[in-house]
C-alpha cells in the first residue's frame, strides 16, 4: 500500500522533530550484482580457503580453521573496503536528509566518510562485542546539529569488533542485550523514535529479525517502513507485514528520491559544503574522512599560510599533538581522548570553510 500525503507529512515531521531513525542494511549497495555483505564474504572465502573451514552462505558467516586464521581474515576487511568504491549517489541523499540517528549493520565507514566529505559535523561510534569498551557516557545524545552514525555490528577498523562467525553473533547478542547493554544515550534516542525506515534489508536474515524483535519488545511504533531490497519471498514479506505492521515500499532509489524531493520542497534538507568547489578543501576533507588527521592538519596549515586563520590552525595542531602525547602516556582514558578528538575534528571542519572561500 503506497504512502499517502499524510504519511509523508508524518515522516517529514518525525525527521524534523528527531523522531525518525534510518536503519541501513547490507543491501544498500551492490557490487558485481551482489549485496555488499555477500560480496565481502564471497571475496574473503575465495581468498582464504585454507583459513575458512566452512562458509554458511545463507547467514554470511564463517567457520574458521583456527583462531589465527580468523585474525588473518579479519585484518583483510579493512583493505577490502578501502578498495571498494561506494555508491556516492545514495550516500549523498542520506547525508542531506536530516536524520539525527543512523544505525548501520555494516562494518564499513562509508557513511561517516560521506558526512566528512560534505563538511557535516557528526559523531561515529560502533558496538564492540569483544573486550568491550562501550561506555554509556562516551556517546553524546544525537541531535539535529550533531547526528550520530552508529555501527551495530562493529567497524572495519577494529578487527575484534567484526561479526564473522556464529561465536561472534552469540557474543554480540549476549553483550548487546546483557546487563550493560548498548549505550544509554543511543538507546534512548533509538527507542524515543516514532518512525523507523529500513533501507537495504532482507527480512529472512537473522540480523533483520533481530532488529524487528528489538523493536517489538518496546512500545508500538507509528511507522515501520521497509524499502524493498529483493531477495526475500512472499511468505517472509507477508509474515513481517502481519507480525510487525511494516509497510513495504518500492525501489530504494525511488523511495529516497521521493523523500529527498519532499524534504527539499519543505526546505528541510541539510546544507552541505560544495564538495567539488575547491580542490584543496576536498583533499583536506577526504583526509579527515580517512582518519589521516596529521596530514589533514598539515594540508590545512599550508592552505591558510599568511591568512587570518593561520594562528588557529597552529593552535589546533598543538592541541592534536598534545592529545596524542597525553593518550600515549596514559594521562587520558579512551573516553576523554575521543571527546577531545571529536572537538578537534569539528574545529578542522570549521576552518576548512576558509580554504578557497
Amino acid at each position: 500500500m503506497p504512502l499517502t500525503d499524510n504519511d509523508w507529512q508524518d515522516i517529514l515531521e518525525d525527521i524534523a522533530e528527531q523522531k525518525a531513525v534510518l536503519l541501513i542494511g547490507p543491501e544498500i549497495m551492490r557490487f558485481e550484482g551482489k549485496p555488499m555483505n555477500r560480496y565481502l564474504r564471497d571475496t574473503l572465502f575465495a581468498q582464504n580457503q585454507a583459513d575458512i573451514a566452512y562458509y554458511y552462505e545463507r547467514d554470511g558467516l564463517f567457520l574458521f580453521a583456527s583462531p589465527e586464521g580468523k585474525v588473518r581474515v579479519a585484518r583483510q576487511v579493512k583493505r577490502f573496503y578501502r578498495n571498494l568504491p561506494p555508491d556516492e549517489a545514495i550516500l549523498k541523499q542520506v547525508v542531506e536528509i536530516p536524520f539525527h540517528l543512523l544505525v548501520s549493520l555494516n562494518p564499513d565507514t562509508f557513511l561517516s566518510e560521506a558526512f566528512y566529505r560534505h563538511g557535516v559535523k557528526h559523531r561515529f561510534h560502533y558496538f564492540q562485542h569483544h573486550n568491550r569498551a562501550n561506555e554509556n557516557d562516551e556517546i553524546e545524545r544525537p541531535g539535529g546539529a550533531m547526528p550520530l552514525v552508529y555501527n551495530l555490528f562493529g567497524s572495519k577498523d577494529q578487527d575484534d569488533s567484526l561479526i564473522l562467525d556464529y561465536n561472534d553473533v552469540y557474543k554480540m547478542l549476549q553483550s548487546a542485550f546483557g546487563t550493560s547493554s548498548l549505550p544509554n544515550k543511543f538507546l534512548r534516542a533509538f527507542r524515543d523514535a516514532r518512525t523507523y525506515i529500513f533501507l537495504g534489508f532482507q527480512f529472512d536474515k537473522w540480523y533483520s529479525q533481530l532488529l524487528l524483535k528489538f523493536l517489538s519488545d518496546d512500545a508500538a511504533k507509528d511507522k515501520l517502513i521497509a524499502v524493498r531490497a529483493g531477495g526475500h519471498d512472499a511468505d517472509t514479506e507477508g509474515f513481517v507485514i502481519r507480525q510487525f505492521q511494516i509497510q513495504f515500499m518500492g525501489d530504494q532509489f525511488d523511495f529516497f528520491g521521493e523523500l529527498h524531493r519532499r524534504c527539499q520542497a519543505a526546505g528541510k534538507l541539510r546544507r552541505l559544503d560544495g564538495i567539488g568547489a575547491c580542490p584543496q578543501a576536498v583533499e583536506i576533507k577526504q583526509r579527515i574522512a580517512n582518519a589521516e588527521l596529521h596530514d589533514a592538519l598539515e594540508a590545512l596549515h599550508q592552505a591558510l599560510v599568511g591568512e587570518e586563520k593561520e594562528n588557529e590552525v597552529v593552535a589546533l595542531k598543538a592541541r592534536y599533538n598534545k592529545l596524542l602525547d597525553d593518550f600515549e602516556k596514559g594521562v587520558l582514558d579512551s573516553r576523554d581522548y575521543r571527546t577531545e578528538l571529536n572537538r578537534i575534528i569539528d574545529a578542522m571542519l570549521e576552518l576548512v570553510k576558509y580554504v578557497c572561500p
